[in-house]
């Protein structure tokens, strides 16, 4: 027990505390421009985001399924074969990048037209497509820094993963406010300095390799289609769990500025931002079990993985609750931390509480979902994913204003999420946690 306790610390807190600071990189640039820049800023920040975390939801299940596929071989102390996973992922990631490279800097003005912005004010769309210009510019450094730090830690060095990310994120504070208030760059200043951060961080990560710390070499490695789709298979799941962030920006930017306007979009700039994070500290305690499971699968270990998965439910639910409970006494401060416009505080720390009920539900999902892919239920993983990701919450989204009106609109994630945890406890009821 107490072996398994220490390895939940050592691997928990520094994917938590990575993918924290990780969305910490929008965040900030969220803060920084609200307070540098003015609330139609801060929704011109927003309106790009549907598109970069889409992007980034899809690459990830290269980095994901590569490191389920790696942590089941070394748990099979199949070092060869982990090594042609991770080094599968690494080009498939590449490829990604560059291709978000050509895609958003060649198109960023029609994709922020189709996020919404055709009916917002014309300074609004300008800046929401500089920003994606500029910020897709360092799209190879952005999901590069996703990948090696998933693979860091599944090689065993989670605290290295961590540091890494930490880097990334203090370089991206410091550069945006020497590009947003010095140098008055605006939106560009806040999208240059995210990628600048994210350059910072894959150099940490890369001193892994480069210094032999585990057993994931660079190396030549053949190309094999059936290993390809294997890691594309177990990677859905996360990057389905992933879509939820941008199919929820997406919906509600095009619902509200349809329904509302400019004030609209920037208050739920906000909400998403802190949704970001809270999305990060749960997603990290699922993440972090991820290598745990799959090191337990492949030794067939089944009393590990469902003590991992029990307390993977219960710090989840504690920390949701807990999350939750600071939002709702704390609204208003939390709001102001963006910008003190008395309109945009006023909507949005109406809407926290009722948009914050969510991640209760949501930190349940994760874990069954994180569960679920890294022990080779892939099915099961992809249904609950792609429902709450995708289907129950866009439903949700643009059918709740309709029936019940504009002003529960924020209830929606709540209603998805929790639709969807019916569905995973329809899905494991009465089977096994796990079958080796």
């Amino acid at each position: 027990m107490n072996v398994s306790w220490k390895n939940l610390c050592r691997y928990i807190f520094p994917a938590m505390g990575g993918l924290f600071v990780t969305y910490l990189y929008n965040v900030v640039d969220g803060i920084f421009v609200g307070q540098g820049v003015g609330s139609a800023a801060l929704g011109a920040v927003n309106i790009g985001v549907p598109f970069i975390t889409f992007a980034v939801a899809i690459a990830a299940m290269f980095p994901m399924g590569g490191g389920t596929v790696v942590a089941i071989r070394m748990g099979r102390e199949d070092k060869e074969g982990a090594n042609h996973a991770f080094m599968t992922a690494f080009l498939l990631t590449v490829l990604a990048s560059l291709l978000l490279t050509l895609i958003g800097m060649a198109f960023s003005r029609q994709i922020v037209d189709l996020s919404g912005g055709q009916t917002l004010s014309h300074t609004m769309r300008d800046m929401a497509a500089d920003y994606l210009f500029y910020y897709c510019a360092f799209s190879v450094p952005m999901l590069m820094s996703t990948c090696l730090s998933v693979f860091v830690r599944n090689d065993g060095s989670p605290t290295l993963s961590f540091v890494g990310m930490c880097v990334g994120a203090g370089a991206n504070i410091f550069l945006d406010w020497l590009f947003i208030f010095p140098m008055k760059m605006g939106v560009i200043g806040a999208a240059v300095a995210s990628g600048l951060g994210q350059v910072f961080s894959v150099a940490v990560l890369l001193s892994h390799f480069v210094r032999k710390r585990g057993s994931l070499r660079f190396q030549r490695f053949p190309v094999n289609g059936a290993l390809i789709g294997k890691i594309c298979k177990r990677g859905v799941p996360e990057a389905a769990s992933q879509l939820t962030t941008p199919v929820t920006a997406l919906c509600y930017n095009l619902m509200l500025a349809k329904l509302v306007g400019d004030i609209g979009v920037s208050t739920f700039s906000v909400l998403s931002f802190i949704y970001s994070l809270v999305n990060a500290i749960l997603s990290g305690t699922a993440q972090g079990l991820q290598p745990l499971w799959g090191l337990c699968y492949g030794e067939r270990d089944t009393d590990r993985i469902n003590l991992y998965f029990r307390w993977g439910i219960r710090i989840n639910a504690i920390l949701s609750v807990v999350i939750y409970g600071l939002l709702f006494l704390f609204a208003e401060p939390v709001i102001q931390i963006f910008n003190r416009d008395p309109e945009l505080v006023q909507n949005a720390s109406a809407a926290l509480p009722l948009f914050g009920l969510s991640f209760i539900p949501m930190a349940l999902n994760l874990i069954y979902t994180a569960f679920l892919y890294s022990t080779k239920r892939t099915l099961q993983a992809d249904a609950i994913s792609l429902s709450r990701g995708v289907v129950l919450k866009a439903a949700a989204i643009f059918c709740i204003p309709v029936l019940l009106g504009i002003d529960v609109i924020w209830l929606a994630p709540f209603a998805a999420e929790l639709l969807t945890l019916v569905l995973a406890l329809a899905l494991t009821r009465g089977c096994k946690l796990v079958e080796c």
